[in-house]
């Protein structure tokens, strides 16, 4: 009877430490990851506005989820946000990044590089290298910088994105790297603002089509594109809101131009007729 009796307790024992194991698969991690940590610290020379990363403590075990512009997944403690806007000094001091330096967040959700003087990236150390780690990757913000046509076709191969911005850039003339775009599947917004875009065009000198068929948000204020413009962008099935204004348009939009979707466009003064 007492074998039988402590027979039962060793297995109710045994059930509760296996409960609690399962359990702990649930709870909540206080501290970052120690490898991104460290990660973290190589970028910080690169972004070295005074007083913004005084919360960077570069003590062992400091716990980086706490830090200024830092994100982190409250069950694995792994990265899932960082921002970087604005915290480089010397804004028009131009400077080439070295992508690598992002490899060990393999979990990055946001990414946020606002206004940092990025004019491209260190040659084969391009963002082109992320895009088989980066898998997770939704919204890149990487406006108000000096980045030109061909850091496009580096975005190209990240197919989560459903945010980017890249607004107040070089980006400029018959614009060649549509294809680029084109691979962005399940793009969502888009935001090209004060740039110098002309008109979407391929290396064969005819007029090519966003095929963005997830797109909902597209600003192209502050360019250069006159009323063509609206022909290249009928296959953006889903597009609810165009923003165009400050651009070249003049006379009226034709509206077959716009029938397959319903949307709202926002122009300019520099339209004299509209037939909307």
């Amino acid at each position: 009877m007492m074998d039988s009796k402590w027979l039962w307790f060793m297995r109710m024992a045994a059930m509760s430490v296996l409960l609690l194991l399962e359990g702990c698969r649930w709870c909540t991690i206080d501290a970052c990851v120690e490898h991104e940590r460290v990660a973290l610290l190589q970028l910080k020379p690169f972004f070295n506005h005074y007083n913004e990363f005084d919360s960077w403590d570069e003590l062992k075990g400091s716990d980086c989820c706490k830090w200024k512009g830092i994100e982190c997944n409250t069950t694995t403690g792994r990265l899932i946000g960082l921002s970087l806007d604005s915290m480089r000094s010397g804004y028009l001091d131009y400077w080439y990044l070295n992508a690598s330096l992002f490899l060990p967040f393999k979990e990055l959700k946001r990414l946020y590089l606002t206004g940092s003087g990025i004019a491209g990236c260190v040659e084969n150390e391009g963002f082109e290298k992320l895009s088989s780690t980066f898998r997770n990757l939704q919204f890149l913000d990487l406006s108000q910088n000096h980045l030109n046509d061909s850091f496009i076709l580096s975005l190209s191969q990240f197919s989560s994105l459903q945010y980017l911005n890249l607004a107040y850039n070089l980006l400029e003339g018959k614009w060649p790297h549509i294809q680029g775009l084109n691979n962005l599947k399940i793009l969502k917004t888009l935001d090209l603002r004060w740039n110098q875009m002309e008109r979407f065009q391929s290396f064969k000198d005819d007029d090519k089509k966003l095929e963005l068929t997830h797109l909902e948000e597209l600003n192209l204020e502050a360019n250069l594109f006159n009323n063509s413009v609206f022909a290249t962008l009928d296959k953006l099935s889903n597009l609810k809101s165009l923003s165009i204004g400050f651009n070249q348009l003049n006379g009226l939009i034709d509206m077959k131009d716009l029938d397959a979707y319903l949307l709202v466009i926002y122009v300019d003064m520099a339209i004299k007729a509209c037939g909307l």
